[in-house]
């Protein structure tokens, strides 16, 4: 009897835990969609999903990121970090968003922005171009109708596209003037490209103490980068009129590497020349609204120009060069369906396009001199 006792007993419990194991695994499935009902709601928030598919199936995988971070900067970070509860992610081409109601009528329209006629994107071409000098400005005023920056020394300009196509033809004909070797580049409707290019310098930083080696000691070498960047995202209006623009620009020069003399606490105490960066910094982020018929010249002033120079290959005695130049960035909207008109940049046939870049350590880059 008390054999069958305890087996009947330890069915029951088999029972409770195989119940409780139940629970919990539709706890689990039921949870992540319905958890935001126990959110707070202290100032009438609600959940809303969007579908981004049409934008991540042509931009790629990923891409959510782009109309996260546009919505942030479009309505104000400190909107999703206040005394109420408020929510934005995404991820598998699907946007999550917990917040008021007018929030999310501002959080459709930049969907709506990013995901309307994606199969034939808004286009955009840009150029980094760097000039010798700033007078060229003198003979471009003219044509160039002033927008307002919030960096000091930079300026922007509005220019009709009939007369972009001239100024940059006249520009890229003068003696001083460089490009960065990527040329013209496209950028897609509300997807971020970037000019860049990069080089390298090793230098020794510093000695460690090594008592297996011969001497007992070996040099710790550093390596110092100098280059430029410049990144845009650049987001067409739902009606077609206007361009909203983040751009950030990024440039690190090397001036000089000042050396010092060290010596060496071990084995014959030898002298060892240590060398420390001198490094010129520039980083600029603005945001601009202009006409989606005209083109936009950001002039970033005399600015710190670590290009290759024309003819030249890429060698470390590069780095002895330091110069400064009027740096500007032409941004020229392509609009889907629009009537063709004469460009600023010549034709091609570069569709999609996340970002350009060059190396100069890797290989050579020659221009013209024409």
């Amino acid at each position: 009897m008390h054999i069958f006792g305890a087996l009947h007993i330890t069915a029951k419990a088999y029972q409770r835990v195989f119940v409780s194991c139940i629970t919990w695994a539709l706890l689990v499935i039921w949870a992540p969609g319905h958890a935001y009902c126990q959110m707070s709601a202290t100032a009438g928030q609600v959940w809303k999903t969007y579908d981004l598919a049409p934008f991540v199936k042509v931009a790629g995988d990923g891409s959510e990121e782009h109309v996260v971070h546009w919505i942030l900067q479009q309505t104000g970070y400190e909107q999703w970090h206040g005394k109420h509860a408020a929510s934005l992610s995404a991820a598998a081409a699907k946007l999550s968003c917990y917040h008021t109601a007018d929030m999310q009528a501002k959080v459709a329209e930049v969907v709506e922005r990013f995901t309307t006629g994606v199969a034939s994107p808004h286009r955009f071409q840009i150029r980094v171009i760097g000039i010798g000098t700033v007078r060229w400005r003198q003979q471009a005023s003219e044509t160039m109708t002033a927008l307002p920056t919030a960096t000091a020394g930079v300026q922007a300009w509005v220019v009709p596209r009939e007369n972009s196509a001239e100024l940059v033809n006249r520009l890229l004909a003068r003696s001083d003037v460089e490009e960065l070797p990527v040329g013209p580049v496209f950028a897609a409707n509300g997807v971020p490209a970037t000019l860049s290019g990069v080089r390298e310098r090793s230098y020794i930083q510093d000695i460690t103490i090594n008592p297996s080696l011969p001497n007992g000691w070996q040099p710790l070498s550093a390596t110092c980068r100098e280059g430029l960047s410049v990144d845009v995202q650049p987001l067409v209006s739902l009606d077609g009129e206007l361009v909203d623009m983040v751009l950030r620009c990024r440039i690190d020069q090397i001036e000089r590497m000042a050396s010092v003399s060290v010596a060496v606490p071990v084995g014959n105490r030898p002298d060892v020349k240590l060398e420390v960066p001198q490094i010129s910094a520039v980083r600029i982020g603005e945001r601009f609204r202009w006409p989606a018929s005209r083109t936009l010249v950001v002039g970033l002033g005399l600015v710190p120009w670590p290009v290759p120079g024309q003819n030249k290959a890429a060698s470390a005695g590069l780095f002895t060069e330091i110069k400064r130049s009027d740096a500007i960035v032409v941004i020229e909207p392509r609009l889907r369906n629009e009537v063709p008109q004469q460009s600023a940049f010549p034709p091609s046939d570069l569709g999609w396009m996340k970002s350009r870049s060059y190396c100069s350590l890797s290989r050579r880059h020659q221009h013209s001199n024409e």
